[in-house]
């Protein structure tokens, strides 16, 4: 084994790596974002699609209204961002109309949250998720405890990516927020007989890359293999 270019090879590919992991946190990632709601998993035959605000299929209805209410809805509206790798930022202005309804269905539905970079590339990216619903009894007779849930599956995980100079990047949900981003819930509850609005937050994350800590290990590891190869040869 040719020991001195493993070693060469090994400091390299730390360097390297290392090079790589700083330059994927200092990039800004630029440009706006939209998404498609899909139909319900298991399905009570009153769901539908419509576009809303310039969107395609952002908003699913359903259930038959109550005599002076309204259909269930939820309507997702993109925004425009601008966000550092590993950073929160606002990707879409939810809205929940909660109406007193029958034939509502409880479950999980699709969501496709689209990118469309204008920096540092100019590319649109998909990406897949899994949302529930739980559409609560109206039994206790107060709006809040009555409101509808709403929540996003797996920990906000995709297995969708994309790569952008080498390093492969994904994007994970984060939470709700109603107050600007000052505080986040995992859940978006909508008061019945009432249209809720929550920004969905979410982070650009690399995916499958060692992190610095690893990385230094590597580079340890090489220095250590070095010293040890030196001593050796010195007792020869």
């Amino acid at each position: 084994m040719n020991i001195p270019k493993l070693l060469t090879t090994l400091v390299a590919t730390t360097t390297i790596l290392f090079a790589a992991t700083e330059n994927a946190q200092a990039i800004t990632f630029s440009g706006t974002s939209s998404g498609s709601w899909g139909l319900p998993v298991v399905s009570t035959g009153v769901e539908f699609l419509s576009d809303e605000n310039g969107g395609t299929n952002n908003r699913l209805t359903w259930g038959i209204a109550a005599t002076t209410s309204f259909r269930n809805y939820v309507q997702y509206d993109g925004l425009s961002f601008s966000t550092d790798v590993n950073t929160l930022f606002a990707i879409g202005d939810l809205t929940y109309g909660n109406g007193a309804t029958y034939y509502g269905f409880n479950g999980d539905f699709p969501l496709e949250v689209e990118l469309s970079f204008t920096n540092p590339f100019n590319n649109a990216e998909n990406f897949n998720y899994t949302f529930n619903i739980f559409n609560t009894p109206n039994i206790y007779n107060d709006p809040v405890l009555d409101g509808d849930i709403l929540l996003f599956t797996a920990n906000g995980l995709t297995n969708d990516s994309f790569n952008f100079a080498g390093v492969d990047y994904t994007l994970k949900l984060a939470g709700f927020s109603s107050d600007g981003g000052n505080t986040f819930l995992s859940e978006f509850n909508s008061p019945e007989h009432s249209v809720a609005n929550a920004i969905l937050y979410a982070e650009i994350i690399k995916v499958d890359v060692p992190e610095p800590t690893t990385i230094i290990a590597l580079g340890l590891f090489g220095i250590y293999l070095t010293g040890s190869l030196n001593i050796s040869r010195n007792r020869e």
